[in-house]
């Protein structure tokens, strides 16, 4: 097998992120609390059988990382093969490495200095990068500790907004777009390297245990579009040196930029409000028998629902009228609430007094995650029920739900929220539906 930049890329990059962030991240007692390790299991057999797959599993991608790493640095012949094949497994520092090997291209294999002038420029950027977010998290986790975290990182839920969640994709789209027109590589090979390089970063995130499953998989296509549109600026925009380092100094700077931005003028958070309706062959009292005190909503079959996001699974009310006390019983825990309109077969209105946890994230290993945005991201803040009698003896019910997103940037994540909304507004509504079509109709 002798690997091209291509294969390089796609083959060692992520088998070599996940690996190592497995190694170092999961196993090795790098953070003294423990909390970086894997989780005491609720069996010891289980744990051995769990430690040594997972275990396994790195090792192996380990091994298929220095095979690439090895051939190909025989390939572009740079000396020791076998060594930095070992090289690119040492912690932290062998991420320069590796990524100076999947950089370098045919072209410059014929030139000895070319490899050197091509990893310069995209190691330096990256390492810059990375300082820099561990630099602001550090900041972050100080002034959390304080308890002065600036207004625009606490509204944006940790992320630092806009500028980490959309700067560092868009500024790895450009990097490796540039690199890969320095190299004489394609458009192909340029976006294929962006993707491949989004996907490091998320594995590495999933080793670190700062993300789970489910945001994961929503912020995947948002990354993905924006380290694509980057690759179509750096491939297409590199002309010379001079504009390729302006180009990639100008993209990461940028995030440092709007960082700086974001926490003098903070985004503001979104308010939206859900509305789902449903028709149910029931009279209106009937209805609102089942609606006022939900009870044993059946296990859920969503996918989201079962990877950890907050659903219902029933809801009690304490009494009767305005003022009563309401408790929605959500799957991450209760949700208490106080009814404002109490119209018995017409309406039901109630204030959110507090919201608890947005989901239970789970992570890739199997264990629960406890992230800032979990608790700060999402707040219902109110909602409710119109019973509309239909002149046939059936009844349409209407469910509103009127919430507070504080996740930037808003507007993406609010595509997930509101479809989210909509499906624990149609789960209790289908289940008020069956409930009151089983009863009696009189």
């Amino acid at each position: 097998m002798k690997p091209s930049r291509l294969q390089t890329l796609l083959l060692m990059l992520p088998t070599w992120a996940f690996a190592h962030a497995v190694l170092i991240f999961r196993v090795l007692p790098l953070d003294p609390k423990g909390t970086a390790l894997i989780p005491a299991p609720a069996s010891e057999a289980y744990g051995l059988l769990y430690f040594t797959l997972l275990v396994g599993v790195a090792v192996g991608l380990a091994i298929l990382a220095s095979t690439v790493a090895a051939r190909r640095a025989a390939i572009l012949g740079w000396r020791l093969p076998r060594l930095i094949a070992v090289l690119i497994h040492i912690p932290f520092a062998g991420a320069g490495l590796a990524l100076w090997l999947a950089a370098s291209g045919e072209d410059e294999e014929r030139a000895s200095s070319a490899p050197t002038a091509v990893a310069g420029r995209f190691v330096i950027p990256f390492l810059l990068a990375v300082l820099a977010c561990f630099g602001l998290l550090a900041g972050y986790e100080y002034l959390e500790k304080l308890g002065q975290i600036p207004l625009g990182l606490k509204q944006t839920g940790g992320y630092f907004g806009f500028a980490i969640f959309a700067g560092i994709p868009f500024a790895s789209g450009v990097s490796s777009g540039v690199i890969l027109r320095r190299a004489g590589g394609t458009f192909g090979q340029a976006v294929a390297a962006a993707m491949t390089l989004i996907g490091a970063v998320i594995l590495i995130l999933g080793g670190l245990l700062m993300e789970g499953i489910v945001c994961v998989v929503m912020a995947a296509p948002f990354g993905a579009g924006l380290a694509f549109l980057g690759a179509v600026a750096g491939y297409f925009l590199t002309r010379n040196k001079t504009t390729d380092g302006r180009l990639q100094s100008a993209a990461w700077l940028a995030i440092v930029a709007i960082v700086g931005l974001e926490g003098w003028n903070p985004p503001a958070p979104l308010e939206d409000t859900a509305t789902s309706e449903i028709i149910i062959d029931a009279p209106a009292a009937r209805v609102w028998a089942e609606l006022h005190s939900i009870q044993n909503l059946p296990p859920t079959h969503n996918l989201l629902f079962r990877y950890g996001v907050a659903h219902p699974t029933g809801t009690a009310t304490d009494g009767e009228g305005v003022g009563a006390a309401r408790v929605c019983k959500m799957s991450t825990g209760d949700m208490p609430e106080i009814v404002t309109v109490w119209k018995p077969g017409q309406e039901l209105r109630f204030k959110v007094l507090s919201t608890p946890p947005a989901m239970r994230e789970l992570g890739f290993f199997g264990q629960t995650i406890d992230t800032a945005h979990l608790h700060s991201a999402y707040a219902s803040l109110d909602g409710g029920f119109k019973l509309e009698a239909l002149p046939d003896g059936r009844t349409r019910v209407i469910g509103e739900s009127h919430y507070l997103l504080n996740l930037a940037p808003a507007t993406y994540w609010n595509l997930w929220t509101k479809e989210i909304v909509h499906s624990v507004q149609r789960r209790v509504l289908e289940h008020v539906k069956n409930q009151a079509e089983s009863g009696p109709k009189a």
